[in-house]
């Protein structure tokens, strides 16, 4: 195995790890708080920070299958670049103008889980930077 093959491989097992961790903080490390809203007509329903997660899961799941197709297909500045994205969501999703947001409240349980997605997000996209960098060396 060549080097540059060898960096991507690392870098493609980086990003599969953060993936798992993210997956983890979610559903188990810090989850949400799975209390409900109680609407004026008497129906609860979830609140958005119960929605922001099951994103955030989603995202992790997708994250996770790219890093695996990484280390197991040809080096494509494709993979990076769909890294960079996919994570870049989580923040769009954080976002209450733009995406689902989490609860304003300090207290609920919601605000313990955005840290650590935040963070899985930051080395995700840097993993994909990085991975595109190389990869783009590569084609070369």
């Amino acid at each position: 195995m060549d080097k540059t093959k060898k960096t991507l491989t690392i870098i493609a097992a980086v990003e599969a790890v953060v993936a798992v961790f993210m997956w983890l903080a979610v559903t188990k490390i810090a989850p949400v708080c799975p209390g409900m809203l109680e609407l004026v007509s008497g129906k609860q329903v979830h609140m958005k920070c119960y929605y922001a997660s099951v994103v955030f899961v989603f995202i992790a799941v997708v994250l996770l299958i790219n890093a695996v197709l990484a280390m197991f297909v040809k080096p494509s500045i494709v993979t990076g670049v769909m890294t960079v994205v996919v994570a870049a969501l989580v923040f769009v999703t954080l976002n209450d103008s733009i995406g689902i947001g989490i609860c304003m409240n300090p207290d609920m349980a919601c605000q313990m889980t955005a840290p650590y997605v935040k963070l899985c997000a930051t080395v995700e996209m840097l993993c994909g930077l990085g991975y595109t960098f190389v990869a783009s060396k590569a084609d070369k």
